[in-house]
C-alpha cells in the first residue's frame, strides 16, 4: 500500500483489527474479542454490484474449524448499522446478536477442537464502496475502510482464508477484477455473473477486494524462473491503456527481477496484474494490485507486496513495516538493478524525509493511532532504511538468503520481526540485537564527525558520533571510509563501536586530499562532518632510530639508545595492540599478518616518531 502524500488512508481507514504479540487487540472501532476462537478455511460469496449504484446484495457461507473445546459461537465483523438479512446453517436459522460493530452467531451447540461447521449470512449495504467516475463512467470497488464494510468477515491477523470463490453479478459490459483466477463470465437474465476463483491463502484485512468497471484488459505474460510463462492481466480504463503502457511495460522485468533475488513468484499458478480505480494510492490486492496511480516505483512496491505483506503477512500492527518498509525497499531494490542512475536519489530523498524530524521509531508503539502506524516517513521511510542497513550489516549473499529463507519458513503465513531477524542471525552468524535495539525500537539518528590525519604512509582517524534522540546511547555500526587522492586509493570499513574511536588506514605513497565519509549512503545519518587534522609530530632522526627486521614475524628491535617506554601497533584494520619496549626488543606475538602504523611513545615526552612495519605470518 503506498501513498507519495503521507496522508496515506487516514480518511478511508477507520477500522482495523489490531494485534499485539499475535493476540487480537482492540480499536476504538472494532474488538473481535474471539477472532483466534475459529479457523475460516474456506469461503464462498455471492454478491451483486452495479457500479452505478453504491449498494451490495450479498450471501456468504463459511466453512470453519474450531481452535477451541466447546466452542458455541461464531463471531464475525461488521457495521452495526448494515442489515443482515438472515444467518442459518443449510435451512435451519441461527439466532445472533450485534454490538460493537461485532455479529456474535450461536451456533446452536458445541464443537470440539478440530470440528468443523458451516454456517450462510445473507447481507445488503448501502454506500459502503467507494464509487467515482472516469471520464463520466461509474467505476465502484471496495477499497474502503480496509474492507472491513464490504462483507461480513473475519478481520484480524490470526487467520487467513485457505480458499475462496467470488461469484459477482454485474450489469453487461461490466468487467470484475478480482483475487486469483477468472473462471469465466455466465450471461443470465441479461446479467453478468463473473467467478474469481483463489486458491491460496489470504489475509481478508484488505487483501480480499474487488473492482468493477468498463475495463479494457490488457494482456500480457512473464516467463518465470521455472520456465513457466506467468499471464498478466491489467484492468485498465479505456481512455488510459495508451498513457500506461509504456510504465506497465516494466512488469515483466521486476517480477523477474524479485523471483531472482526473493524467490518463486508466490501465486504462479493464478496470475498478477493491475486493476485502475480512482483512489490517491495503490493497494496490494493478491495476486492483482488496486492502482490510482502508475509509475515505475509504485508497481515495483505493489509488487513486492505479493512476497512481503500478502505471502507472509506481519503477525502483529507493530511490525507493519515488514509489509510496508520491505516492500519500499524492495522497490528502491528494483531501481538499483533496472534503473541504477536513479538509485542514489531515492535514498537521497529516504534520508531527508527520516531525518527531518529528531526521533520516532519503525516499531508502532500505538497500535490505535492510525497516524502512527501508515506514518510514511516511519513506517514506510526509516523501515526501507532498516532493511538497507541490514543488508549493509550482514553482507548481500546473507541477506537475500535470509529473505528467502524467512518467506520459504512462514509460506502463507503470519510473521513477526523478530522472526526475521532470526533468518538473518542464522545465515549471517551475527548477532542483531543490538542493531534492532537502536533501529527498530530505538529512535532517531546519528551524525558523525571524521577527524583525521597523514602520518606517512597511512591515515589515523577518530570517529565521533552524536544521537539525534536520547533513546539510543550509542548506534554501533560498520562506517565506510574512502580515502581520495585524483581517484579512491583506500576503501576501509571501520567497525565502530565507541566515541572516538581511533583507526588507521593504509595510503601508502599517496598523499590523501580527502576523506569520504559513507559515499554509498548505507547509513542513515544527517549533518555528518570531516575535520582534516594539522597536527606537528616531533620526530627522531631517522638515522638515529631504525626498527628492523621489517617485515617481521616474531619481534622486532630498535636500535636507537633514545628512552622509548612503549609502541602502539594500529593495524589498517583498526585493531590497536600496545606493546612495551624492554631491552629494545618488542614481542609480536597476537598480531595478525598485514601493514601497521606504529606510534613510538616515551612517557616523558608523548609520541617521538611514527612509523610503518609489514607483519608476516
Amino acid at each position: 500500500m503506498i501513498l507519495r502524500n503521507y496522508l496515506h488512508r487516514l480518511l478511508v481507514i477507520t477500522c482495523l483489527l489490531i494485534t499485539f504479540n499475535g493476540l487480537s487487540q482492540p480499536t476504538p472501532t472494532m474488538r473481535n474479542f474471539a477472532a483466534a476462537e475459529t479457523d475460516v478455511h474456506y469461503q464462498e460469496m455471492h454478491v451483486e454490484i452495479d457500479p452505478a449504484v453504491n449498494k451490495i446484495a450479498g450471501v456468504i457461507t463459511f466453512y470453519f474449524t474450531s481452535r477451541i473445546d466447546q466452542l458455541n459461537r461464531f463471531v464475525v465483523d461488521y457495521q452495526d448499522d448494515l442489515p443482515i438479512l438472515s444467518i442459518s446453517r443449510g435451512n435451519t436459522p441461527l439466532s445472533f446478536s450485534r454490538s460493537d460493530d461485532l455479529i456474535t452467531i450461536d451456533l446452536g451447540k458445541s464443537l470440539l477442537v478440530g470440528e468443523q461447521d458451516t454456517l450462510t449470512i445473507s447481507y445488503e449495504s448501502d454506500g459502503t464502496l467507494r464509487q467515482e467516475l472516469h471520464s463520466g463512467i461509474p467505476v465502484i470497488s471496495t477499497d474502503l475502510d480496509l474492507g472491513v464494510l464490504w462483507y461480513p468477515g473475519k478481520r484480524d491477523l490470526t487467520d487467513k482464508i485457505d480458499s475462496v470463490d467470488l461469484y459477482v453479478t454485474t450489469p453487461p459490459n461490466q468487467y470484475v477484477a478480482g483475487n486469483g483466477t477468472l473462471e469465466g463470465i455466465e450471461e443470465i437474465d441479461d446479467k453478468w455473473i463473473h467467478h474469481w476463483r483463489h486458491r491460496h491463502p489470504i489475509a481478508t484485512t484488505y487483501l480480499l477486494e474487488l473492482a468493477i468497471t468498463n475495463y479494457t484488459i490488457v494482456k500480457d505474460s512473464v516467463l518465470l524462473r521455472d520456465g513457466t510463462m506467468l499471464p498478466l492481466y491489467h484492468y485498465l480504463y479505456p481512455e488510459s491503456v495508451a498513457a500506461l503502457s509504456a510504465e506497465l511495460a516494466a512488469t515483466p522485468d521486476i517480477l523477474q527481477f524479485f523471483e531472482n533475488h526473493f524467490g518463486a513468484y508466490p501465486f504462479a499458478d493464478e496470475k498478477y496484474g493491475h486493476a485502475q480505480y480512482t483512489a490517491g494510492g495503490a493497494l496490494e490486492v493478491q495476486t492483482m494490485s488496486f492502482m490510482g496511480f502508475f509509475n515505475f516505483e509504485v508497481i515495483a512496491h505493489e509488487m513486492a507486496h505479493q512476497w512481503f505483506g500478502d505471502n507472509v503477512t506481519f503477525g502483529s500492527w507493530t511490525d507493519i513495516w515488514m509489509s510496508e518498509g520491505m516492500a519500499e525497499y524492495l522497490s528502491g531494490l528494483a531501481v538499483e538493478a533496472l534503473r541504477p542512475t536513479e538509485w542514489n536519489g531515492v535514498k537521497t530523498s529516504k534520508i531527508n524525509s527520516i531525518t527531518s524530524q529528531p526521533g520516532g521509531s519503525v516499531y508502532v508503539t500505538d497500535t490505535t493511532d492510525l497516524s502512527v502506524i501508515f506514518d510514511g516517513r516511519l513506517t514506510y521511510n526509516k523501515g526501507f532504511y532498516l532493511a538497507h542497513m541490514l543488508r549493509w550489516m550482514v553482507g548481500d549473499t546473507a541477506f537475500f538468503q535470509a529473505c528467502r529463507n524467512y518467506l520459504q519458513d512462514h509460506d502463507a503465513a503470519f510473521a513477526r520481526t523478530s522472526d526475521f531477524q532470526e533468518h538473518l542471525e542464522v545465515v549471517s552468524g551475527k548477532e542483531l540485537d543490538g542493531f534492532f535495539a537502536d533501529w527498530f525500537y530505538g529512535q532517531g539518528y546519528p551524525s558523525y564527525t571524521v577527524s583525521w590525519e597523514q602520518v606517512q604512509d597511512s591515515v589515523i582517524l577518530w570517529i565521533d558520533q552524536v544521537q539525534s534522540d536520547p533513546s539510543v546511547s550509542y548506534f554501533e555500526m560498520p562506517v565506510p571510509i574512502k580515502a581520495y587522492r585524483f581517484g579512491i586509493v583506500a576503501d576501509t570499513v571501520f567497525q565502530h563501536t565507541y566515541e572516538h574511536q581511533r583507526f588507521a588506514m593504509y595510503v601508502g605513497t599517496n598523499q590523501v586530499s580527502q576523506l569520504l565519509f559513507d559515499q554509498d549512503k548505507w547509513i542513515l545519518s544527517k549533518g555528518n562532518k570531516i575535520i582534516k587534522l594539522i597536527t606537528a609530530v616531533p620526530s627522531l632522526d631517522s638515522d638515529s632510530l631504525v626498527i628492523y627486521p621489517n617485515p617481521a614475524s616474531d619481534f622486532i628491535e630498535l636500535s636507537n639508545d633514545a628512552s622509548i617506554d612503549e609502541i602502539e601497533f594500529i593495524h589498517a584494520s583498526g585493531i590497536q595492540i600496545t606493546r612495551a619496549v624492554i631491552d629494545r626488543r618488542v614481542s609480536l606475538e597476537g598480531l595478525i599478518s598485514g601493514h601497521y602504523t606504529l606510534v613510538i611513545r616515551d612517557r616523558d615526552k608523548g609520541i617521538v616518531s611514527r612509523r610503518s612495519l609489514i607483519v608476516q605470518r
